[in-house]
């Protein structure tokens, strides 16, 4: 999926800034959690599936989407035309099959198309606190029309899907404190496991696998409503993705999507949606999880319909 990756890891580095406290610590049972896009805590992203947390400082607020962020929180904001000065943290989730230890590789050629005099300060092994496998990288670059930047990135992997946390402290090189805030990532499998949800939810979901699986664009955009935005990017946006992206799921030749629900909570005319799509693709014999990337639904007129990461 191409088109995602190059999206994901340009929000991942392109976002970040400013000095640091000490991030919060979450206190909420672990299967009391809901996903902070329904029920923000301050201090603690909760991430649906893969379900997983990361703290940061309380005073730091979220900042509105850019294009494959799913979470993106700072300081709150002056007025300023640009946020180099400010710190940051940005959380974004990608499916691809490649390597952990790849990251910086395919991160390089991508930033030469954007930035200018980028170097590759550090890319080393770690691991998470429950042993997890991990990477981190550190990466300097020149904003074009602004200063010189560095990022920090602690990239690990749930099955198929890339977790990137990445991170910059507006000050030179990030310090200890804004890589714990990278490092309280924490996996929590017992909040994936399936739920149940009502037959006409079931129905939309088993069609719109259905639909995927046909190729059929036309199809698979009936089930968008036409107010549809995921991080600004509207219906007519993922028509093209879906029509001319060779890595599109249609255009991969998927030969199998089946869903799994794992956290459901209706809201009026709209639901969340958190899980994935058990997916097999043509010449792979291995099936891997998609992540439910569009997390909302609403329905209109008695048909339920893609809704995206609005508010």
């Amino acid at each position: 999926m191409k088109k995602l990756i190059i999206l994901s890891l340009l929000t991942a580095i392109a976002l970040l800034g400013r000095g640091f406290l000490a991030p919060a610590h979450a206190q909420t049972p672990p299967n009391d959690l809901k996903p902070t896009f329904i029920s923000p805590t301050p201090g603690l992203y909760v991430n649906g599936w893969p379900a997983f947390t990361v703290s940061y400082p309380k005073e730091w607020e979220e900042w509105p989407h850019v294009p494959f962020s799913y979470f993106t929180a700072g300081p709150p904001r002056p007025d300023l035309p640009a946020d180099y000065f400010l710190p940051s943290l940005n959380i974004s989730l990608l499916t691809h099959p490649a390597p952990l230890e790849d990251w910086a590789k395919n991160l390089i050629p991508l930033l030469l198309g954007v930035y200018a005099d980028v170097k590759i300060l550090s890319d080393k092994p770690s691991q998470l606190k429950d042993g997890t496998l991990a990477r981190e990288v550190e990466v300097e670059f020149v904003v074009k029309n602004g200063p010189a930047a560095n990022r920090f990135m602690l990239v690990t992997k749930k099955d198929a899907t890339w977790v990137v946390i990445s991170l910059r402290s507006g000050k030179g090189r990030p310090g200890e404190d804004l890589k714990k805030i990278a490092y309280s990532l924490t996996f929590q499998p017992d909040r994936e496991k399936p739920v149940q949800v009502p037959p006409d939810i079931r129905a939309f979901l088993d069609m719109w696998c259905a639909d995927v699986v046909s190729r059929d664009v036309k199809a698979i955009m009936e089930h968008f409503s036409d107010r549809f935005l995921f991080s600004g990017d509207n219906k007519t946006y993922w028509e093209q993705y879906y029509q001319n992206d060779p890595q599109s799921q249609i255009q991969q030749g998927v030969i199998s999507y089946e869903p799994t629900v794992t956290f459901f909570e209706p809201r009026g005319d709209k639901a969340y949606l958190a899980g994935f799509f058990l997916t097999r693709v043509k010449g792979d014999a291995n099936a891997f999880k998609w992540p439910m990337t569009f997390q909302q639904i609403i329905n209109e007129h008695g048909e339920w319909k893609w809704f995206g990461n609005q508010k």
